[in-house]
């Protein structure tokens, strides 16, 4: 019973932590557009919970894959399974650079960071690059075309968020290998979305099945993920040469990509209580691209200067909050879903 107990940590379980830690990111957010010291010291509460529920989920997925037969190989022959792992990448950018908004960047932490900023690109890149092989090579059953195929390449567009700080301390080659690492990276996830994208979408609209929907939550992530690196980009100054953006053109840019975020966000909104998405663990897939929308919305109100946009913001957070509650829910329904599945029969 306890080797059942224990397949059950996939990696999708990794969306609760990165929906927690997305969490906490926007609680800090709102602390500084509201000037509100309790709801930074809320946020840091949700992010030692994120690094809790990571560090726990990790272990248990990790002794999973040692002691379980063939429990390693699920995750190869599942190509939804394969994208979660892709989660780990992203959790890592996102608590280092929470640390270092939070604490600064010190020498130490500066070094530490290049070093976590290297292995977690290039772990995004090897595990896009298996879930390119997989797509040509493996028999795919209708309910691994999701969305949650687009988050190894959606996990090389996270590289910005450490990306600048990084960018800020050093200088020279170092500074332009990560530049270079950035748009590269917006490259290979803007088109593989485009591509990989559609085939997602064509499997949610051909299948409908309600345990996946969550995920098409999603794609607001990603328009979310390449305003976030544009805003950033034009900040990082000539690193390479004269290759600057013109804000004017990533402000044009970036409000035609939100209006898309809006859309879908509202499409989302509105089937994302339907019954049929009640009790599984694909909830938790609303947090981080909530999470996203809302930093780009705020980055562009500060960059627009359009007032609006802050309002917008502050809903978006309400949203998150309410959303992170209602995939609680959902977890404690299905743990006992799987605990009641797995309990042997009085006869037995």
């Amino acid at each position: 019973m306890k080797n059942k107990l224990l397949y059950a940590f996939g990696s999708e379980w990794f969306g609760m932590a990165i929906a927690t830690l997305a969490v906490a990111q926007v609680f800090f957010l709102v602390s500084r557009y509201l000037d509100n010291l309790t709801l930074k010291y809320t946020g840091e509460v949700f992010f030692g919970l994120g690094i809790i529920i990571f560090v726990v989920i990790f272990i248990l997925w990790s002794i999973r894959g040692l002691t379980i037969h063939d429990g390693k190989w699920s995750h190869w022959n599942s190509l939804t399974r394969l994208s979660f792992i892709a989660l780990i990448p992203i959790i890592s950018f996102v608590i280092n650079h929470i640390l270092i908004d939070l604490y600064g960047i010190s020498s130490l932490m500066a070094t530490l960071s290049l070093y976590n900023y290297f292995f977690s690109y290039f772990l995004a890149l090897i595990l896009g690059i298996l879930l390119g092989y997989r797509l040509y090579t493996k028999e795919i059953t209708k309910d691994e075309i999701n969305y949650a195929i687009i988050i190894p390449p959606l996990s090389i567009g996270t590289s910005i968020f450490l990306a600048t700080p990084l960018i800020g301390y050093y200088h020279g080659n170092t500074a332009q290998t990560i530049y270079f690492l950035v748009l590269m990276g917006l490259g290979i996830f803007f088109f593989l979305y485009i591509f990989i994208g559609s085939v997602a979408l064509s499997g949610h609209v051909s299948n409908k099945s309600g345990s996946t929907l969550p995920t098409a939550m999603l794609p607001v992530g990603v328009s979310s993920l390449i305003i976030i690196n544009l805003l950033s980009i034009t900040s990082f100054g000539p690193v390479i040469g004269h290759m600057t953006l013109n804000i004017g053109t990533v402000e044009f840019i970036s409000i035609l990509l939100w209006g898309f975020e809006v859309w879908n966000f509202l499409v989302m909104f509105i089937i994302m209580f339907r019954k049929e998405t009640f009790g599984y663990l694909s909830v938790w897939a609303y947090g981080f691209p909530l999470g996203l929308f809302a930093t780009s919305t705020i980055k562009l109100e500060a960059v627009t200067r359009i007032a609006f946009l802050g309002d917008i913001f502050l809903f978006i957070w309400i949203v998150l909050i309410l959303l992170w509650l209602y995939a609680l829910l959902n977890t404690y329904i299905f743990v006992h879903r799987m605990d009641r599945n797995i309990k042997p029969r009085p006869s037995q």
